[in-house]
């Protein structure tokens, strides 16, 4: 009679009460948590692209976390207050109701999985910078066990064998659980120092004095780039975005000097580097940030094994890219010297020139390596003969391809370079700076510098130089002390320069140069120095980068 009820029981019903539930809701959560994931496999994307869209709205979430230490305290206090209680209840033999558990297995699973992306990203990307989303995770961890399962113990001779796992996996997964909230408390109960707030004046404030517009203009990619395009961009018309400073009515100069910025490998979308070309721009420059297709297949790229050796690399995808690049260079050069010139244009700065002859030129990652290739290109045009300012943060391998080997002339006096690491690079690491560096031997005067960024976990947030620091998603305040006050002082010393005030020129070369100007990076809340830049001269000479010779 009892087996008839029970099959009469509605199906939802047996579910819930067979042993399986707690298992299959938190295989159901971890679903739930990497569907988008999953799905993007099954289209046949990468697990590198199949997991970024996660990993950013992961980044995001670190970021909203790291302004709300207070709420983030609030909601793990009575969380676990309410999960404590209900673990209580559960040891008293009052168990929560089915659906309820439902959703806390639902919970339990859904952050076992986020975790795990959270690690791999962690390893691959951020190093350590973020406490407070694991802190979360373990919080939700510890409560949703707890209410569940009860207070942790040890298993004893009475259980049989599923028991006896199932309680060890309850310990171990309260142990996981304060594993990751350990590292946050510091954070939450406001005792880690914190870093020092962004500058609100001078160099690596918001982004000024001159407002900006941005205009777009597609250029035509070459038809062998066209023909093994991947699918990843077939979305994108490959465009020169050209930002332009708004300056006062005659304000006495002759024009505005050239930006020319290129953007990193698989994210050729402006949205990443609005900051960048704002800071260059709002000083007042022509920036062109110049896209580029990354997802280019030539034929026997899939089993390519390349050769690196000495910052360069022999990949075959170089030549494409290198090929479009050269594309939007000429396009660059008609719109800057067309006559007449495009009204757009003309509506935003009258009658001043575009003058490429003072130019600064950078990138980030492939961006990085890429800007040293478009320089040689350039200097056919006699861009940069009078100003130059080379700036590559985090720059991949370049091109060894002898079409595309750049070969630097006539470099004016007037010239400074930044090659630029982080310590956290996970992606291109620091060898291919080092390397780059000896292109620039023949500039004088310590004005060619390998600057080294050091990573600070001392107080919270923490300061970590991961591989994208410079890209819109990783704007915190170690890119406003390291990375964004130098990009102001280069675009000021270019600026200054193209309009002959040596006054400021002079003012911004010292934040360039090896001085405390360049490589301060403002104090921790107890007064304790953040750990400053590292600058070399000659680093093919320093101990710290023997592994890359």
């Amino acid at each position: 009679m009892e087996d008839e009820v029970s099959q009469e029981k509605p199906i939802l019903h047996r579910f819930a009460d067979s042993p399986s539930f707690p298992s299959a809701m938190i295989a159901f959560g971890a679903f739930i948590a990497l569907a988008e994931s999953l799905f993007l496999l099954l289209q046949g994307e990468s697990i590198e692209n199949a997991i970024w869209p996660q990993a950013v709205r992961t980044l995001s979430w670190t970021f909203l976390l790291r302004e709300s230490v207070v709420l983030v305290a609030l909601f793990s206090a009575i969380f676990l207050a309410c999960c404590v209680y209900s673990s209580i209840q559960h040891h008293r033999g009052h168990h929560l109701k089915k659906p309820i558990q439902g959703i806390f297995f639902s919970i339990i699973g859904a952050v076992f999985a986020s975790w795990i992306i959270f690690v791999l990203m962690d390893y691959r990307y951020i190093r350590g910078a973020f406490l407070l989303l694991p802190t979360i995770y373990g919080v939700l961890l510890l409560g949703s066990t707890l209410a569940v399962r009860g207070p942790p113990g040890l298993p004893d001779s009475s259980q049989n064998w599923k028991e006896k796992t199932t309680t060890i996996l309850h310990v171990a997964t309260v142990f996981l659980a304060a594993w990751l909230v350990m590292p946050g408390i510091p954070a939450l109960i406001g005792i880690a120092p914190s870093p020092p707030l962004a500058p609100t004046m001078g160099y690596g404030a918001e982004a000024g004095p001159f407002d900006r517009t941005t205009l777009r203009y597609t250029y035509p990619l070459p038809e062998e780039v066209m023909a093994i395009q991947g699918p990843t961009e077939e979305d994108i018309e490959f465009s020169i975005y050209l930002t332009l400073p708004h300056l006062p009515e005659d304000p006495g100069i002759e024009g505005v000097p050239l930006a020319i910025l290129f953007h990193a490998f698989n994210n050729p979308s402006i949205d990443s580097y609005t900051d960048w070309i704002d800071h260059l721009s709002a000083k007042g420059m022509a920036v062109a940030y110049i896209q580029y297709p990354t997802d280019v297949r030539p034929e026997g790229g899939d089993d390519f094994e390349p050769t690196i050796v000495n910052g360069t690399s022999d990949w075959p995808h170089h030549v494409p890219r290198m090929l479009s690049i050269e594309s939007a260079l000429n396009r660059l050069n008609e719109i800057i010297a067309s006559s007449p010139r495009d009204t757009d244009i003309d509506d935003v700065l009258g009658n001043l020139a575009i003058m490429p002859e003072h130019l600064w030129i950078g990138g980030h990652s492939l961006g990085g390596a890429y800007a040293l290739q478009a320089l040689g290109m350039v200097q056919a045009m006699s861009w940069g003969n009078e100003t130059l300012m080379v700036d590559t943060e985090m720059a991949a391998a370049r091109p060894i391809q002898e079409d595309w080997l750049p070969e630097y002339s006539n470099l004016p006096e007037n010239s400074i370079v930044h090659l630029v690491v982080s310590e956290d690079d996970m992606t291109v690491g620091q060898c291919n700076s080092v390397h780059q560096h000896a292109l620039f031997e023949q500039i004088g005067n310590n004005q060619s510098l390998l600057l080294y960024i050091p990573s600070d976990r001392y107080g919270f947030p923490r300061l970590v130089a991961t591989h994208y620091l410079p890209a819109n998603e990783a704007h915190d305040t170690l890119a406003d002390w390291a990375f964004y006050r130098r990009v102001d002082a280069q675009a000021d010393w270019v600026v200054a320069h193209s309009r002959g005030d040596l006054n400021t020129a002079d003012f911004a070369y010292a934040n360039l140069v090896n001085t405390g100007m360049l490589t301060n990076l403002g104090k921790w809340s107890d007064g304790v120095d953040v750990l400053p830049i590292q600058v070399y001269t000659n680093p093919s000479g320093a101990s710290k980068f023997a592994d890359c010779f």
